[in-house]
């Protein structure tokens, strides 16, 4: 695993806010509330999304030691993942009915109005959050890793989360800690959470594969995206290449090893090549003219990502142009931070860049925050 500092047995935390919220709100948890003045009027206001959520955010970051970073979804966008399937390509995976993703839109607004006083309380307080209209917590937390890889080289990245979306992102020097209702591992005892397994590249094709929605996959390290790509995932609306069965998907990684392509590098998220050009056209500004064309004449054009182009040339030698091509539409929709590549301008949109230092907090203060909401975090 990575070769971490033994002076500093700090990671950086990366936390998908999302999980959180559902399982407070929805797991059975004691509702807790406290009362407020507002412009001198005391109001009830419920903490229970707060208290549970940034008591445990807390504790994972060490008390404040631990530089952390919190992701957020934003409000519904018609550009979001499920609308290009479902818009752009009028292709849409019947969902599952289960898993926190299918319920969003049903949520009152309570429950919407706790995460906004976590997301404020937490603000306050010094924790690092992110959160931006049109995007999703995913693409905040690749965008997250990118900074943190780019910030903190020498230390371990921990993304937490319920979503085996964020398994592609093991590496090296990123674990994904993907929660679980079974099991608790962890590879040190000081980074345990309960009911959590951490992801890395010795263990991932072990768990994955016991999982109900991969039994009888064959899945190395690092083929889960791969898996998506070809056979869908009904939960997030992701259509699946049709008939295309367990046994043609393990014949195909088969083949792919047996010719020696490295599968632990190849079916991973990367960034769309992005080119300043004129607007309205496709022609690139030259280098030395880009500062000195005004703004309202520039535009980026996107285009497929690398890792795409890679993905696709492999597999054109193996599988027929149609499912390459089924391959290239899934992967624009679920590459984390994408821009939806191959649409008309209006359609496409930036990927998310982290432009704050992700860092420590101080417990101290964010305590002084909280506490305004009755929570207590220092005992």
């Amino acid at each position: 695993m990575f070769n971490k500092n033994e002076q500093d047995k700090r990671v950086v935390l990366i936390i998908d806010f999302n999980h959180l919220a559902y399982r407070y709100a929805f797991g059975g948890a004691t509702q807790l509330s406290a009362t407020i003045m507002v412009d001198g009027v005391p109001r009830v206001v419920d903490t229970t999304l707060p208290a549970y959520t940034i008591k445990q955010i807390n504790r994972w970051a060490n008390h404040g030691i631990n530089p952390t970073v919190v992701c957020f979804d934003s409000a519904g966008s018609g550009k979001c993942r499920k609308a290009y399937f479902k818009k752009y390509h009028d292709k849409i995976a019947s969902g599952s009915g289960d898993g926190y993703k299918e319920t969003r839109e049903i949520q009152d607004n309570r429950f919407y109005e706790g995460i906004n006083i976590t997301m404020n309380l937490l603000n306050q307080g010094g924790v690092c959050c992110l959160k931006g209209e049109g995007y999703e917590a995913d693409d905040l937390i690749k965008a997250a890793v990118d900074k943190a890889k780019e910030q903190y080289p020498n230390l371990p990245i921990h993304i937490v989360t319920g979503d085996q979306d964020m398994v592609p992102l093991v590496d090296e020097q990123v674990s994904v800690f993907l929660s679980s209702k079974k099991l608790t591992y962890a590879e040190d005892k000081i980074y345990e959470k309960n009911h959590y397994v951490q992801l890395t590249p010795e263990n991932v094709q072990a768990y994955m594969q016991d999982l109900t929605e991969f039994k009888g996959l064959n899945l190395p390290y690092n083929t889960v995206l791969l898996k998506k790509l070809l056979r869908g995932k009904k939960a997030d609306g992701v259509p699946a290449y049709p008939k295309f069965t367990p046994t043609k998907f393990n014949n195909l990684v088969a083949v792919l090893e047996e010719n020696g392509h490295d599968l632990g590098s190849l079916f991973r998220y990367d960034s769309p090549v992005s080119t300043i050009c004129y607007r309205g056209t496709e022609e690139p500004i030259p280098t030395d003219l880009i500062e000195s064309t005004p703004k309202e004449q520039k535009m980026i054009k996107f285009s497929e990502p690398k890792k795409l182009t890679e993905i696709c040339d492999i597999l054109s030698n193996y599988l027929d142009e149609d499912i390459v091509e089924h391959v290239r539409m899934v992967y624009n929709g679920v590459n984390l931070n994408g821009a939806f590549t191959g649409l008309p301008e209006q359609f496409n949109r930036r990927p998310a860049i982290m432009k704050v230092d992700i860092k420590s907090y101080d417990e101290i203060k964010l305590q002084q925050v909280v506490s305004v909401v009755q929570i207590r975090l220092i005992y």
